[in-house]
């Protein structure tokens, strides 16, 4: 269930608990059986009128409810079954039981009850059925000592189960923010470890989303930050030695003044040379972890056909036959992936022998479209298949001259870009075998 649909059903069950809670209570407050149940003293009230009215007759009951008016501030008047005023009472006659007053017996002036509850009681007696008006004042209805305690309870229960579920609603919302800021404060120690967010990326709301984004790009950042430290300690190392030789070449030269054309100095522009090399493969390498180029929209067969023939002008003594097609149009950085490409066909060029032969197969399936490129070099050992596209990786026996081995780290990074996959292994010719995979479903 997406978040917003749980925030909005805790919020809507607590509104109507609230809601329900006071309408209920609002209505009780206003039964005549709750309000008796608050003042026991008058449960017995109609009982001992209409005793007191049979027994001793109207003049005792008329003190009687004198007395009561008195000691508890309570007004009633006594009526027969048919509305008939039986006692003047303590109660100013209700306009529903007006009658004609009689001349024996005068009603005296009407005084108003004041503020309080009108009750209207029944209580029938073996001789006969009354009816008893009776005016309560609103001090003694509210009395806290005499509130029910499952009034109380009631309301208190509402109480907690409305903390307990914003508690929760609170918890449930809070937490996994609370994980998602210890991870970025471990992403920016350098320190990021995915397993600190394995329950909340497993949410299917909104949270999880946020979790899985954050994840996947606290991934990248942490790769990139370990390539990019890679990389400056294996520069660094790379860089000792050509340095270490011009100078050694430099201090001979000014010790010995040797003239402009000794073999020397050309050793020293070979080095510069290779120097310059290894610094625009560096740079290579920094741009395509930069995303600030935007995307184009390409044809994948038409680029691989315009690399291939280019790679056949350099390497004439060599046979490179393309087949099969691809049909994609992919979104991307045409250059970079061209590059790459290109790359990787230098290198089968460079380790194939005279007169050989290079075959590129193109070819599709339901989401990927497929480039196998296979030469006739010598190949690569099985434990160094993996390590190809590492960057400054040269395998044993490879000449010095053959570069720093950061060709394939760069086609491995521009494939990794447009969503790819690069791998080796070995051909049935003996040779090495590219594959590249692409997406044909990305944006």
């Amino acid at each position: 269930m997406r978040l917003f649909w749980k925030v909005f059903a805790v919020l809507w069950l607590a509104t109507l608990l609230v809601g329900g809670s006071g309408f209920l209570v609002s209505r009780a407050l206003q039964q005549d059986w709750l309000l008796l149940q608050l003042n026991p003293e008058l449960r017995d009230f109609a009982a001992q009128l209409a005793t007191v009215y049979e027994q001793d007759g109207p003049t005792a009951a008329q003190q009687w409810l004198e007395q009561q008016r008195r000691e508890s501030r309570l007004r009633a008047r006594l009526f027969d079954a048919a509305g008939d005023s039986l006692l003047p009472g303590t109660l100013t006659r209700l306009p529903r039981f007006q009658v004609e007053p009689s001349p024996a017996r005068p009603e005296p002036p009407p005084q108003p009850p004041g503020h309080g509850r009108l009750f209207q009681l029944a209580w029938s007696t073996d001789h006969a059925s009354y009816i008893i008006a009776l005016h309560v004042p609103a001090p003694t209805l509210w009395r806290s000592q005499r509130t029910p305690f499952t009034l109380l309870l009631n309301i208190g229960l509402a109480v907690v189960v409305l903390a307990l579920l914003s508690l929760l609603l609170s918890r449930y919302l809070t937490r996994p923010l609370g994980q998602l800021g210890a991870a970025a404060q471990s992403l920016a120690r350098g320190e990021f470890n995915a397993q600190s967010l394995q329950k909340t990326t497993a949410r299917r709301d909104e949270l999880g989303e946020l979790a899985r984004r954050f994840e996947s790009m606290a991934d990248q950042v942490q790769s990139l930050l370990d390539s990019q430290q890679q990389l400056l300690r294996d520069v660094s190392h790379e860089l000792r030695s050509p340095l270490a030789r011009l100078r050694v070449g430099l201090a001979l030269g000014s010790q010995q003044n040797l003239p402009q054309d000794d073999p020397l100095w050309q050793r020293l522009d070979r080095e510069c040379d290779r120097l310059d090399q290894l610094i625009d493969g560096i740079l290579t390498l920094s741009r395509l972890d930069t995303r600030r180029e935007p995307a184009t929209a390409f044809d994948l067969d038409a680029m691989i056909a315009e690399v291939v023939e280019d790679a056949r002008f350099s390497a004439a003594d060599l046979a490179l036959e393309l087949s099969g097609e691809t049909g994609v149009q992919l979104h991307g950085w045409p250059d970079q992936l061209a590059a790459a490409i290109d790359n990787l066909l230098r290198n089968a060029v460079r380790f194939s022998p005279d007169n050989g032969e290079i075959q590129i197969s193109l070819r599709r399936t339901a989401a990927q479209a497929l480039i196998q490129i296979d030469d006739q070099g010598p190949g690569v050992a099985d434990e160094w298949l993996d390590k190809l596209s590492e960057p400054f990786v040269r395998v044993p026996g490879q000449s010095a001259d053959s570069g720093y081995g950061l060709g394939l780290t760069i086609a491995r990074r521009a494939i990794a870009r447009h969503g790819g996959s690069l791998s080796f292994s070995h051909n049935p010719a003996g040779g090495l075998r590219v594959d590249i995979s692409l997406p044909t479903t990305r944006r």
